[in-house]
């Protein structure tokens, strides 16, 4: 009998295949419906990240980094910071005020914020959807690549350099909101920052 691995393969290549898209697409939306498994099976979700943070991704990194145009990057570099900052800022603006919302300090919800401005995974995706089919050019998807890399290292710097919560206070944010969303009102304990 056939393992599910060895069905599950070539059934996500064929979709992606049919469908024109990344061959990492469907793959990456079969993780989101499996997603409850793994929640479950603590040994698969280890098993699974070592087969893909081995195999698959280095692959697919390097042939999306192979259509990089590196002359383009250097001529571009106003349009990249521009577009970092717009990207970086958007993701902000929605994230920051979700986490106050959630009681969290305003540093640690910039904190909150910076960590979740990253899309590389999708972005990446995109990006060589565009370009394979001819609906960007090797400078847009140059510059489109270098920004969501960029997205992805420069807010995850920011925030571990300038906001990164200690363990106590994420611990005592979490006492904290245990106890607002309970019905007590409690104030909220003083910041301990590294």
């Amino acid at each position: 009998m056939a393992r599910k691995s060895e069905v599950t393969s070539p059934f996500l290549g064929g979709l992606a295949s049919t469908a024109k898209s990344e061959a990492v697409l469907p793959a990456y939306l079969l993780g989101l419906v499996v997603a409850g498994v793994f929640l479950r099976d603590k040994t698969l979700v280890h098993r699974m990240r070592s087969i893909a943070f081995a195999i698959f991704t280095p692959f697919y990194f390097i042939k999306a980094g192979l259509f990089v145009s590196l002359p383009t990057l250097a001529a571009t570099v106003g349009v990249i910071a521009l577009l970092l900052a717009l990207k970086m800022a958007t993701k902000f603006v929605g994230v920051w005020p979700l986490a106050r919302m959630f009681y969290m300090r305003s540093g640690d919800a910039t904190y909150t914020a910076l960590l979740m401005s990253t899309g590389l995974t999708f972005g990446t995706i995109s990006a060589l959807f565009g370009l394979q089919n001819k609906i960007i050019d090797q400078q847009q998807y140059s510059v489109l690549v270098t920004v969501v890399i960029l997205s992805a290292f420069v807010p995850t710097l920011i925030a571990q350099k300038f906001f990164q919560p200690t363990v106590r206070t994420m611990i005592a944010w979490g006492r904290f909101y245990k106890r607002r969303i309970n019905g007590g009102a409690v104030s909220l304990p003083p910041a301990n920052r590294k």
